[in-house]
C-alpha cells in the first residue's frame, strides 16, 4: 500500500517563515516525509 503526504497551503507558508530561522528545517520535512512514506505507521 502507498501514501502521499500531503502539506495544506497553510502550513507550507509557515514551514517556509520557520525555515528561515531554522536552516536544516527543509531537509529535515523532507527525511520525515521519506521515513513516512516507507513506513507509515511509525511514531506515536
Amino acid at each position: 500500500m502507498s501514501y502521499d503526504v500531503a502539506a495544506i497551503p497553510n502550513f507550507k507558508r509557515e514551514l517556509k517563515k520557520l525555515a528561515k530561522k531554522f536552516p536544516s528545517l527543509k531537509k529535515d520535512f523532507t527525511e520525515l516525509i521519506e521515513s513516512l512514506q516507507e513506513d507509515p505507521k511509525q511514531g506515536i
